[in-house]
C-alpha cells in the first residue's frame, strides 16, 4: 500500500483567501483580537468548498509547494494551503512573529507515524471495521493524539499542534482538512474525496486467459548468489530481499467503473472477502486500454475515457514456507474457493467474483530485451553476428523504454552507458522508471550509434547482462508551443486571412489561418535552424481531435502552403515566413454523411517536416473554427419590440385575401434571409393552445414572411380568435452557415410577437366628452363626425364616419383599416337610432360625410344615456365603444 501523507501546517490566524488559498501568520503573543470574527468567514469558504465536493469533483492532485501543498480537483481548478510568511500586526505596534514552517507527517516502511523523516513511538493502525488509518487528532489541550499500536486507545503525544490547519490523506486515497478556531474549542473539518471515492460503481471480470476462470500466481523460488547479490547491491543501490519467494501473475482482470472520467492509476486495488479479510499483499494497479472493445475482447480497459480499464496485480514476497501456507489458506475453504471482490482503496466493493488457483511454482524466463516497445534483432552492422540493436531508430529529447518480454519474471533491472557516450549524446538515465533519454542534438553528433548494457535479475535470483546498440534518428525533438488559431467563417471570402494577408489564387470559398515559422526556427536555436534549413525538403499535415495526435480526422478540406511574410507568394518551406491553412467551405465542414470539421471544437495540426525520407521534427498547431451567431443575424426594431415582445399592429398594405397577417420584416432592422420558421408547437399561450394552433407563418424568413392568425375560438360579436394579442413563440432556425452545421442548440432563434388590429386596441368617443341632442327634433338629429371621433392604439384620430366618395360614387373611409361602422342605443325610451348613412357626393366635388340618424324621444327632462358606436375592422374585428349622448329639455 502507498505511503500516507499528513501535513501539519501551523497557524496562528487563520483565513482563506479569495483566490481560494489558505493563509496564515503567527503571532502568539500579541493582540489577535480580530481573529474571531475571519471565523465565520472560514466557515463560510468551507461550506463553499464542500459544495464543490458535493457537485461530485474529487481530488486528482496533492503536490508540496513552499510551506504547504496544492490540492487540484477533477475540474482543474486548484486551492493552496500555505504558511503565511509574515505575522499579523501586533499590539500597540508591535511586529508579528514569522509564520513557523509546517510538520511534514507520514507513515514509515515500518508502519510507524515519522515528524519530518524523524520516527516517532507512535505507530499507524487501520480500524478493523472499514480498513481506514485512524487518523491523529488535536486535543481539547492543544495536544496531538496517536492511538495506540493495538488502536484501542488515543494516547497524548509530546507534539502540540498550536491551532494547527492540518490535512491527513485517509486510506481511501482523500484528505480531510482540518482548520481549528482560534481558542480551540471548535474544529472545522472538510473531507476531500480523492478518485476512489469519486467511484460509484464497479464491475469487474478475469481475463478469458485466466485458467478455469480463476487467478493463477506464479511462485518463483529466489535464490541469487550471494557475490552475485552482493555486487547488484552495490551497481544499483537497491536492497535485494532475503524472503524465499516471489509471487508474481501473469493474469489481468478488466475493469468498469462509473463515473467514467474517474483517473484510476493513482489507486490501489486489494481484495477483499466477505468476512472483511484482505488478501494480505495482493495489491493490483490501473493501465490505460486505448484499443478497441469488441466482440473477440469483451474484456479490456479503458478506451478514451469510457470508464474502462485492465488491472495488473503487484509482484510481492512472501518470507518462507510458512509464509506461503498461510496465504494459500487464504484461497479455499472446505475445500471450496474463497471468493473475494475487488476494492478501490477501500472505499468502494465490486462483486464477489474473483478466485485463486493454487499457487503455480515456476522458473522465470524474462525472455528477450525490448527497446520503446520492440524486441531487440540482430545487428548486422557490426562484425559481430551476436550484437544486438534496436529495432528502428529512437529519437532524442525523449524517454525510451527498455523492457523484457515477460516482466511478470523480471525482479529488477538497471541501464549503464559508458562515460563517454553518456557525455556525448547527453544521455540520462532514470533506473526506477527504466528510461533513457538522448539529450543532445543529433545533427551535431559525430557518431550515429551508442551501446546500454540492460542488467537484469529474474524473480529466481539469477543475474544476466544484454548490450543493445542504439541508433539515433535525425529527428530534431523540439515542441515550440503554439497558441490555439480560431478561424472565423466568412462567406465569398477572397484571401483576407487570420493575420491581413492577401492570396490573390484563393478560391472564393477558401479561408485561411496561419501559423508563423518564427515559433519554431526560435525554438530550434540559430545553428540547429540553419541545419534544419539546409536538410528541410518537404512537409505533410494531418489532423487530429487530441494534443496527443492519436484520433485523426480524415478530411482533406484544408491545404497547406507555405509563404512568404506578405502572404501573397507561396515559397520553399526553408524561405517561408508562414505557414498557411487554407479551408475549403465546401468540403472540410463534417456533414451527416462525411466526417470533417465541427465549429467550437478544438483540433489540432501535427506538421510534420522531413529530409527525403527521414522525419526532422513535427508541431502541432490548436485551431478552431467559428462562426457568426445565429441570434446576431436578428436586430430587432425597437420602434416594434417592447420588453422582448413584437408589438406587431397589422398593415393594410400586408394583406393579400384580408387575413390577419402581419409582415415580420417589419419588426426587424436585420433578420437572416432563408432562416427556417416555425411557430412553437410545445408551450402553450393560453389555457388550451400553442403558438402553432393559433396562428400559421412561412416557412422561410424573407421580405415578404408573414404570420396570420387562425380563426379559433372567434368570440361572439367581436369575431376576434384565441390567438389575437397572444404572445406566439416563433422560431427562427438554420442548419448550417456556410456548410458549417450550427452545434447542439446554438442555431436557433426565439422571438414573440402579439398580432394586433390598430382600431381595434383603439376607441371612439364623443369630442367634448358627450353629445348633445335636442329632445324635441322630429325629423331626426345627424350625429356627424363633427361629433365623435375614433382614435387608434397610439391615441392618433381618425374620422368614423365615412369621409370621401370613390371614382365609383361609392362613399368610403379615408381610414383604410375601416370596413364597416353601425350604431345603436343603449335606451330606446330616451333615443333611437334609425342609421347609419354613407358619405355622397355633393357640388363641384365636395362630400358630404356621412351621419347617424338619431331620433330622440319626448322625455321629460335632460337625460344623459350611451349609443354603441361599432367599427369593424378589413380583418373582420368589431369594437364596439359606448358614446356619452345627452338628449336635453329646455335648454
Amino acid at each position: 500500500m502507498r505511503k500516507k501523507y499528513l501535513s501539519a501546517l501551523l497557524f496562528g490566524a487563520l483565513l482563506f483567501a479569495s483566490a481560494g488559498t489558505f493563509t496564515s501568520c503567527k503571532d502568539y503573543d500579541d493582540d489577535i483580537s480580530n481573529l474571531q470574527s475571519q471565523v465565520d468567514g472560514i466557515k463560510a469558504d468551507l461550506e463553499d468548498l464542500q459544495a464543490q465536493i458535493s457537485a461530485g469533483k474529487w481530488i486528482t492532485n496533492v503536490t508540496s509547494i513552499e510551506g504547504g501543498f496544492t490540492v487540484t480537483f477533477s475540474d482543474g481548478q486548484s486551492f493552496n494551503i500555505v504558511n503565511g510568511k509574515d505575522g499579523a500586526d501586533g499590539a500597540a505596534g508591535a511586529p508579528g512573529a514569522a509564520g513557523a514552517d509546517g510538520t511534514k507527517i507520514t507513515i514509515g516502511e515500518d508502519g510507524y507515524w515519522y515528524f519530518d523523516g524523524i520516527k516517532s513511538e507512535y505507530k499507524a493502525v487501520a480500524d478493523t471495521e472499514d480498513g481506514k488509518i485512524k487518523t491523529p487528532y488535536v486535543g481539547e489541550d492543544g495536544y496531538w493524539y496517536f492511538y495506540g499500536e493495538e488502536g484501542e486507545e488515543a494516547v497524548k503525544s509530546a507534539y502540540k499542534a498550536n491551532g494547527a490547519v492540518y490535512a491527513v490523506a485517509e486510506a481511501n486515497g482523500g484528505f480531510t482538512i482540518y482548520a481549528p478556531t482560534e481558542d480551540g474549542k471548535e474544529m472545522l473539518e472538510i473531507f476531500l474525496p480523492g478518485a476512489a471515492a469519486a467511484i460509484t460503481s464497479m464491475n469487474v471480470k478475469v481475463f478469458a486467459e485466466a485458467e478455469n476462470g480463476n487467478i493463477t500466481i506464479n511462485q518463483y523460488e529466489f535464490t541469487p548468489d550471494k557475490d552475485e547479490k552482493a555486487d547488484w547491491e552495490k551497481m544499483t543501490g537497491h536492497n535485494v530481499t532475503d524472503n524465499k519467494y516471489i509471487l508474481a501473475s501473469a493474469d489481468k482482470l478488466g475493469l468498469r467503473v462509473n463515473p467514467t472520467d474517474v483517473e484510476l492509476k493513482d489507486i490501489d486495488f486489494v481484495l477483499l472477502n466477505s468476512k472483511n479479510e484482505e488478501l494480505t499483499g495482493v495489491v493490483y494497479e490501473a493501465s490505460e486500454y486505448t484499443d478497441y472493445v469488441t466482440d473477440a475482447v469483451t474484456d479490456a480497459s479503458r478506451a478514451n475515457g469510457n470508464g474502462l480499464w485492465t488491472l495488473s496485480m503487484k509482484q510481492m514476497e512472501l518470507k518462507d514456507e510458512a509464509a506461503k501456507a498461510n496465504f494459500e489458506k487464504m484461497f479455499t475453504s472446505d475445500l471450496a474457493k474463497i471468493l473475494y471482490a475487488l476494492s478501490a482503496d477501500h472505499a468502494t466493493r465490486a462483486e464477489y467474483n474473483i478466485g485463486f488457483n493454487s499457487l503455480n511454482p515456476k522458473d522465470a524466463n524474462i525472455g528477450s530485451i525490448k527497446v520503446a516497445g520492440k524486441n531487440v534483432k540482430d545487428d548486422t552492422d557490426t562484425s559481430d553476428r551476436e550484437d544486438k540493436r534496436n529495432d528502428g531508430m529512437v529519437d532524442t529529447h525523449k524517454a525510451i523504454s527498455v523492457a523484457v518480454a515477460n516482466p511478470a519474471d523480471l525482479y529488477d533491472m538497471w541501464l549503464t552507458v559508458s562515460k563517454e557516450d553518456e557525455a556525448l549524446f547527453g544521455i540520462k538515465i532514470d533506473n526506477e522508471k527504466h528510461t533513457f533519454t538522448i539529450t543532445g542534438d543529433p545533427d551535431l553528433l559525430t557518431k550515429a550509434s551508442f551501446a546500454v548494457t540492460v542488467h537484469t535479475m529474474n524473480n529466481n535470483g539469477e543475474v544476466a547482462e544484454e548490450v543493445v546498440n542504439i541508433y539515433v534518428s535525425d529527428k530534431i525533438a523540439v515542441a515550440p508551443e503554439y497558441a490555439k488559431r480560431t478561424l472565423n467563417i466568412v462567406s465569398d471570402q477572397v484571401g483576407n486571412d487570420q493575420e491581413g494577408y492577401k492570396d490573390a489564387t484563393a478560391l472564393e470559398s477558401k479561408n485561411a489561418f496561419t501559423a508563423d515559422m518564427a515559433t519554431l526556427l526560435n525554438a530550434l536555436g540559430e545553428d540547429q535552424a540553419n541545419v534544419w534549413k539546409k536538410k528541410v525538403s518537404t512537409a505533410s499535415v494531418e489532423y487530429y481531435t487530441d494534443k496527443d495526435c492519436k484520433n485523426k480526422v480524415n478530411n482533406n478540406g484544408i491545404e497547406l502552403i507555405f509563404v512568404n511574410a506578405a502572404g501573397d507568394k507561396e515559397v520553399a518551406i526553408k524561405d517561408a515566413a508562414n505557414m498557411k491553412f487554407s479551408v475549403d467551405n465546401s468540403v472540410a465542414p463534417a456533414t451527416s454523411s462525411t466526417p470533417g470539421f465541427k465549429v467550437d471544437t478544438e483540433y489540432f495540426a501535427k506538421v510534420t517536416f522531413k529530409a527525403g525520407n527521414s522525419e526532422l521534427n513535427s508541431i502541432v498547431v490548436p485551431f478552431e473554427f467559428a462562426i457568426p451567431d445565429f441570434a446576431n443575424s436578428f436586430e430587432q426594431e425597437p420602434a416594434v419590440f417592447i420588453d422582448n415582445v413584437a408589438n406587431a399592429y397589422m398593415n393594410v398594405d400586408d394583406q393579400t385575401k384580408g387575413e390577419a397577417a402581419y409582415k415580420l420584416s417589419r419588426a426587424f432592422k436585420k433578420f437572416l434571409s432563408g432562416a427556417t420558421l416555425a411557430l412553437d408547437s410545445k408551450t402553450k399561450v393560453t389555457d388550451k393552445y400553442t403558438s402553432e394552433q393559433l396562428a400559421t407563418i412561412s416557412s422561410t424568413f424573407d421580405d415578404k414572411a408573414m404570420i396570420t392568425l387562425k380563426d379559433v375560438d372567434k368570440a361572439k360579436g367581436t369575431n376576434i380568435p384565441a390567438g389575437y394579442g397572444q404572445e406566439l413563440i416563433v422560431n427562427a432556425s438554420d442548419d448550417d452557415y456556410m456548410g458549417w452545421a450550427y452545434p447542439d442548440g446554438k442555431g436557433t432563434y426565439t422571438f414573440t410577437i402579439k398580432v394586433m388590429s390598430p382600431l381595434y386596441e383603439g376607441s371612439v368617443s364623443a369630442i367634448g366628452d358627450v353629445v348633445s341632442i335636442p329632445a324635441t327634433s322630429v325629423s331626426g338629429w345627424n350625429m356627424t363626425n363633427e361629433h365623435i371621433q375614433g382614435k387608434t392604439y397610439n391615441n392618433i384620430t381618425y374620422k368614423v364616419l365615412q369621409d370621401k366618395v370613390g371614382e365609383d360614387k361609392v362613399g368610403g373611409w379615408t381610414r383604410p383599416e375601416i370596413a364597416n361602422v353601425d350604431a345603436s342605443s343603449t335606451n330606446e325610451r330616451v333615443v333611437k337610432v334609425k342609421d347609419v348613412y354613407p358619405a355622397t357626393a355633393g357640388e363641384k366635388g365636395a362630400v358630404n360625410e356621412g351621419y347617424i340618424k338619431v331620433l330622440p324621444q319626448n322625455i321629460a327632462a335632460t337625460t344623459e344615456t350611451t349609443i354603441n358606436v361599432t367599427v369593424t375592422d378589413v380583418w373582420g374585428y368589431a369594437k364596439t365603444n359606448p358614446v356619452k349622448v345627452k338628449v336635453t329639455v329646455g335648454e
